[in-house]
């Protein structure tokens, strides 16, 4: 028995390695988050070959592993990419060690994890919560607990041995898949928190330059353009001159329109707080943007109920048409635009989903930080670093999902009218990146 549980936190110490020591060591390191996706998926591998390769052995000879968890979580957290390499590792490494028996116990139960991995990984990455991922993992790793039992009975004679194999391999691998996700969670989640505290500094930062000087530069911008105004009702101007003076205006409104944004982000915090119709703010965002979606040759489907939430009608607008039109223009050769509103506990949930370029997890992650802009030139960054800070102050949530190719979900969550007393609403999502 002794020997048995150094066997069994052997393999538990290689686990633990993968999921706990190289993920901590990776968030110091200043790589790309594609690289350290691979690295990860990598140190996962080599612990199903260490497993393997320091096996635990019963009383009555009967040998098992923990790889399956390590599969489990590795597939699940990491991807197609990920669950299809420890797949081809697992299976490849089992038949250079041999045994029949063990052999075709690999094939099975590790065919069984790839195929549920690839069909489930983007709703257990997107639409579970922490707790709820922790249990999943616990209860598909008794699912392949049991496989293998069964599997493995057709070989077994030995009833003492059955007994042995229940009372070892049985809870300790559910034990160790709780333990394995649970310090994923966690882990996720203290690099969440970092982030946000990261966002959180520079946003600091750019309000107060913004509420510093936003009033200054307004100023002469005004006085500029209404003497602009003048010079372009004059008689003696030519055609010419008015093209110059009318460009000029355009461009002291665009610069107008960035200070906005700017006093926005510096002061978010409601000053006239009224019950506002969801239905009715989005379709009036939407007769805003029609003629820039029909030109861009777009579909608009909605499914709009008319719940209601608490806020101040133009910065509730202000954060919907930035976002509808980001996702318009993502959208430059034609598509869809999907509005939905639905109500999720005490919380309405406003889902924009386009089927544009997308973005990659790097871009997601840095969404909101000030100047950051996947448009290029065309783009300040302002717009939703102001998204952002309109639906904190409005003690919501905002997450976002995309792929490239594929296009991008945003999920804003508002506390509904009628909740009182409300607190922050939590919720994780690792392909969604939370405010």
């Amino acid at each position: 028995m002794p020997s048995l549980i150094k066997e069994i936190l052997l393999n538990l110490f290689f686990i633990i390695l993968a999921l706990l020591i190289v993920p901590i060591w990776l968030e110091e390191r200043r790589i790309s988050d594609r690289l350290k996706a691979i690295l990860k998926t990598l140190s996962v591998g080599i612990c199903i070959v260490f497993c393997m390769t320091f096996p635990i052995q019963t009383a009555n000879g009967f040998i098992f592993d923990l790889r399956q968890v390590a599969i489990w979580i590795g597939g699940l957290y990491g991807g197609a990419f990920s669950i299809l390499f420890l797949a081809m590792i697992t299976m490849i490494y089992r038949m250079i060690i041999g045994g029949t028996e063990g052999i075709i116990v690999t094939m099975i139960v590790t065919t069984t994890q790839l195929i549920v991995c690839l069909f489930f990984y983007k709703k257990f990455q997107t639409h579970l919560s922490s707790k709820q991922r922790i249990t999943t993992i616990t209860a598909l790793s008794v699912g392949t607990a049991v496989l293998t039992i069964v599997l493995s009975r057709i070989w077994m004679n030995d009833e003492q041995q059955l007994i042995h194999v229940l009372s070892t391999y049985f809870p300790a691998q559910p034990l160790t898949a709780f333990l394995g996700s649970y310090i994923t969670e966690t882990i996720q989640k203290h690099s969440d928190l970092r982030r946000r505290i990261v966002r959180a500094e520079k946003m600091e930062v750019v309000g107060h330059l913004a509420a510093s000087i936003s009033h200054e530069v307004r100023n002469p911008l005004t006085v500029s353009r209404g003497f602009m105004q003048l010079l372009l009702q004059s008689e003696r101007m030519n055609y010419k001159d008015k093209q110059y003076i009318q460009i000029a205006i355009e461009e002291i409104d665009r610069a107008e329109a960035i200070i906005t944004d700017y006093l926005t982000f510096a002061k978010p915090a409601p000053e006239h707080v009224e019950k506002l119709n969801v239905k009715t703010e989005i379709e009036r965002v939407i007769d805003i943007l029609r003629p820039l979606a029909n030109m861009n040759s777009i579909e608009i489907q909605t499914s709009l109920v008319p719940f209601a939430v608490k806020g101040e009608r133009q910065k509730f607008q202000q954060c919907l048409l930035n976002v509808m039109k980001n996702a318009i223009e993502a959208m430059p050769n034609g598509g869809t635009l999907r509005i939905n509103v639905s109500i999720d506990k005490d919380y309405v949930l406003i889902h924009i989903g386009d089927t544009g370029v997308g973005m990659t997890k790097e871009q997601i992650e840095r969404l909101g930080e000030p100047y950051f802009t996947t448009k290029g030139t065309k783009g300040t960054g302002l717009g939703m670093m102001v998204v952002y800070r309109i639906v904190e102050t409005m003690k919501g949530d905002l997450f976002i999902h995309s792929e490239v190719g594929e296009g991008t979900d945003v999920y804003m969550y508002f506390p509904s009218y009628y909740q009182s007393d409300v607190e922050k609403f939590s919720r994780k999502n690792e392909k969604a990146i939370p405010i």
